[in-house]
């Protein structure tokens, strides 16, 4: 077909004339499109201008918590809500951004809305053209402040770890032992610094250890579940040696699916050198107590026998009165002195406990006997044994120190009434010794104190204040414990627990 030059150009501006026709179109369509999509975008919308005023509400979300409390469209700047300059010069920043670039971008605003309240926001804007652009506006102040306040705690959490005075680490057991947490103790200990060891295996550093303590110590803390102690002599990389004291625990999460382990190490060198330094200090101060006391206690004995001689040949009751009282607080001094020696070797560890048959029936029985000697008229003493036969293995020396102990305590308060001196099986595999008075009782409150040293509930009863020490320190030695039961005004029990080991001769 042959055109003129007329009908060239005519087809020209049909085809012209046809597309522009059809690109309007396409472009009609993509406009509506994307209306539909905003207006179903269930987050506010908003046409911004180059200044950053929200000119108008492009769409109307139907969640009520999704729409924001913006009055005056078109003459509204978000720079003008936002809380500080910072905030002002990044919106602002953005906002170009986007619009020189024709692009998008995204950022997060501190506001400040007309009823004062502040808002945290999500800014999504989008470029429209060059004086607009569009942005998907979101009020995620619940989250925001939420992230924050976990992002503190957070920061809290790793200060704490990170300044403690004990070496702390973490491992992500899930990942093959990859260290997460290696504290400022950790890295002074080791003399490895927290950059070489978070983010890596435990494998890596199994050259460097001295044994494979580590890993056992994991790997027992794992299988268990529950938490470990160790005392471990340690040996750094740069060789470096210590005594540490270490703690670990499995803590896991989601049901066990995730598992770490977090392990502590204090520095005890220095403390378990005090210690034996001062144990020791403790040995030869008793020691030395217990020779003095000794040379001491001798010169004693013969004042006391010489004493009791010159009351036999003196007639005149003036001066055998002065020789009772000489006796008397002589045999007070002697008390006292032995009292010292018993807590003496005690603490050295150089008191005897010799282990051997005790007829308890029979002990309690004689102790009874010899106790009647020194009760006053108006008292009784009972023996209340807990059964017809009783033949232990024990300490007696030191089971017959406790209760007379118990019986001078119970002589001393008690004027009248009756003292009773018993046993019973509390348990299996226990024995309880007592003593019981009707005596002056002990107040409540000072109950918990009895057992310590030098106490004295009445300071004008002779006696040392030792005595029920004494009775603590002998009863923890021989696995026992002792207590007392009271009430004031009718009087005290006091008790004497230790393992009961029967022996084969009991009686059928």
């Amino acid at each position: 077909m042959h055109l003129t030059l007329f009908g060239e150009i005519q087809l020209f501006l049909l085809i012209a004339a046809t597309s522009a026709s059809f690109l309007y179109w396409i472009n009609y369509k993509y406009k509506s499109l994307n209306r539909q999509i905003i207006r179903a975008i269930d987050i506010p919308v908003y046409l911004l201008n180059r200044q950053g005023f929200v000119v108008k509400l492009l769409n109307t979300p139907t969640e009520k918590a999704n729409r924001l409390p913006f009055q005056n469209l078109g003459t509204l700047n978000i720079k003008d809500l936002v809380t500080d300059a910072d905030e002002c010069r990044k919106y602002m920043t953005s906002l170009l951004r986007v619009l020189n670039t024709r692009t998008s971008d995204s950022l997060t605003l501190k506001i400040r809305i007309e009823s004062g309240e502040k808002l945290y926001i999500a800014v999504r804007m989008v470029y429209l053209n060059r004086n607009y652009v569009i942005a998907f506006i979101r009020d995620i102040t619940e989250d925001e402040v939420q992230r924050r306040e976990n992002e503190k705690y957070r920061f809290f959490l790793e200060s704490i770890l990170e300044n403690l005075p004990i070496a702390t680490t973490v491992k992500d057991k899930n990942d093959e032992g990859r260290y997460l947490i290696w504290n400022k103790k950790a890295a002074e200990m080791m003399e490895v610094p927290a950059e070489d060891i978070v983010g890596h295996y435990e494998e890596e550093f199994k050259p460097l250890m001295q044994d494979n303590f580590i890993q056992e110590t994991d790997k027992e803390v794992e299988e268990s579940e529950i938490p470990q102690s160790y005392i471990k002599h340690f040996v750094n990389p740069k060789g470096r040696e210590y005594i540490l004291s270490f703690h670990k625990t499995l803590v896991s999460y989601n049901k066990g699916k995730e598992r770490w382990i977090v392990s502590s190490a204090l520095d005890i060198t220095e403390l378990l050198a005090a210690k034996e330094k001062a144990e020791e200090a403790n040995r030869l101060k008793s020691a030395f107590l217990a020779n003095m006391s000794h040379e001491i206690r001798t010169p004693l004995n013969a004042i006391v026998g010489f004493s009791s001689i010159l009351s036999d040949y003196i007639q005149d009751e003036d001066t055998k009165e002065y020789i009772h009282i000489i006796e008397e607080n002589t045999q007070l001094l002697l008390q006292l002195i032995n009292d010292i020696l018993d807590l003496s070797r005690i603490e050295a560890g150089i008191l005897e406990f010799t282990e051997g048959d005790m007829d308890v029936n029979k002990t309690l029985d004689e102790m009874q006997t010899m106790a009647k000697l020194k009760l006053p008229s108006e008292v009784s003493i009972r023996l209340l044994p807990g059964a017809d036969y009783c033949i232990i293995h024990t300490v007696p020396k030191r089971v017959r120190q406790v209760l007379n102990n118990y019986l001078s305590n119970a002589l001393k308060h008690t004027e009248e009434g009756f003292i009773d001196i018993g046993y019973h099986l509390p348990q299996e595999d226990r024995i309880r010794f007592f003593v019981r008075d009707t005596g002056c009782g002990i107040p409540p409150e000072k109950q918990k104190d009895v057992f310590e040293r030098f106490v004295k509930l009445n300071s004008f009863k002779q006696g040392t204040g030792l005595g029920l020490s004494i009775c603590t320190m002998i009863a923890e030695k021989m696995n026992g414990k002792v207590g007392v039961s009271s009430i004031p005004g009718k009087g005290s029990e006091f008790w004497f627990e230790i393992p009961y080991q029967p022996t084969g001769s009991q009686p059928a």
